[in-house]
């Protein structure tokens, strides 16, 4: 009689119970190892990308609050040229300002809110109010309006002793943070 091995199968005894451990532990140490390794470096970017963003952010309140201080003195000698109703010397003022890149289009209003003085020469004598609409001109301090692009408008009022002479409004584009 043929014993049960008749067809040349021979059975290999069992892997030892170590043998056993180690070929499903070290699978799942280098899976978890290697899973550690990508989670561990896109924590990190999106962290980067975080301080990047709040980097950015700082930035433009900074250069907000350098605004409002650089808008105090502007709004002062407007004034007193606007007193001494010299519009040729505010335009001179605003013609210098035009120079620098993050400065677009400068305008002073009356406070019916028609355009007196512009770096835009198309812009002198139309209704701020219908190029513009959303925005008020009758805040008693300094406001600025988001536009697309970066860009802010900031309405500066120059205030006499009694009451508004009028607005400076101007249209600034913040400059970006460079990163190393």
């Amino acid at each position: 009689m043929k014993s049960s091995n008749d067809f040349g199968i021979t059975r290999s005894p069992k892997p030892s119970i170590w043998k056993r451990i180690l070929f499903i532990a070290l699978p799942l140490v280098l899976a978890l190892l290697i899973g550690g390794i990508f989670l561990t470096r896109y924590l990190g970017e999106q962290r980067a990308k975080e301080l990047v963003e709040l980097a950015r952010s700082r930035s433009v309140v900074q250069q907000r609050q350098d605004i409002q201080l650089f808008t105090l003195p502007l709004a002062w000698a407007v004034r007193k040229e606007m007193m001494r109703t010299n519009y040729d010397e505010i335009d001179n003022y605003f013609n210098e300002l035009i120079q620098r890149k993050e400065f677009g289009v400068i305008m002073l209003l009356d406070p019916s809110g028609t355009i007196k003085v512009a770096t835009d020469r198309k812009l002198q004598g139309s209704s701020f109010l219908l190029r513009y609409p959303r925005m008020t001109l009758q805040a008693p301090v300094q406001v600025s309006y988001a536009l697309p692009g970066g860009k802010s408008m900031f309405l500066v009022p120059v205030m006499g002793l009694n009451a508004r002479l009028g607005t400076i409004a101007f249209i600034y584009t913040y400059r970006t943070l460079s990163l190393p």
